[in-house]
């Protein structure tokens, strides 16, 4: 007697509906995963880059030595050292497809800074209006196709605000040359990198405290 065999599920073909089904069941755990999760490294890399960026405006104003401006290069540490320090908890959901996509996003991005820095390295500090506003395009570009691939409106709203606030630096500097010769002092001049600070509190920092607040409060739901 012939007997039928089973086709194993993972071999069956899906269908338009089922394909479907399956992405957004994709998409929607690793949304719930980056809303318990994201406000972490949001709040880890954006007061990191906030605090260093400070620190540079106050030796740049103080008159200390170029040299100093090296500690622009702890921002990658001091983050990469927290996210390792305070790691995000375990969750049972397994990683998904969608995950894997937008770590490579951030892979990318992350990689695209180093040809960045090494224009400053090699150009000197010429060249620091653009590398502000290049690192506020790359990381604003990130956070919006993070937004838009697990459709969360908070990425979004970051990474959007990070591109359109870009234009101040090309305005900022667009206004300095303006003004009459002699005039522009490096105060002035220093005035860059409080805009680039004020730009990742707004792009990463308010976003990364309006995530823990929402995480904390479903977290508190579900234990009532």
């Amino acid at each position: 007697m012939e007997t039928q065999k089973n086709t194993p599920l993972e071999n069956r073909e899906l269908n338009a509906a089922e394909s479907l089904a399956l992405i957004n069941r994709m998409i929607e755990t690793t949304r719930n995963r980056l809303n318990r999760n994201s406000g972490r490294p949001f709040l880890f890399w954006g007061y990191t880059t906030v605090i260093i960026s400070l620190m540079n405006y106050l030796f740049n104003i103080a008159g200390w030595p170029p040299s100093w401006s090296l500690t622009w290069f702890l921002i990658p540490v001091i983050g990469f050292l927290l996210m390792q320090l305070f790691p995000a908890k375990k969750v049972t959901e397994p990683r998904t497809e969608i995950d894997r996509i937008v770590g490579v996003v951030w892979a990318t991005a992350t990689l695209s800074l180093i040809p960045i820095f090494a224009i400053v390295i090699f150009h000197g500090l010429s060249y620091r209006h653009s590398l502000f506003e290049l690192i506020v395009l790359v990381m604003a570009i990130a956070t919006t196709i993070t937004g838009r691939i697990v459709r969360s409106k908070i990425y979004i709203f970051g990474g959007y605000a990070g591109m359109g606030l870009s234009v101040l630096f090309a305005l900022y500097d667009y206004w300095l040359k303006r003004l009459p010769a002699g005039t522009v002092d490096a105060s002035l001049l220093c005035n860059e990198i409080l805009i680039f600070a004020a730009i990742f509190v707004i792009m990463m920092i308010i976003p990364g405290h309006i995530l823990c607040y929402r995480s904390n409060r479903q977290a508190k739901q579900h234990h009532v």
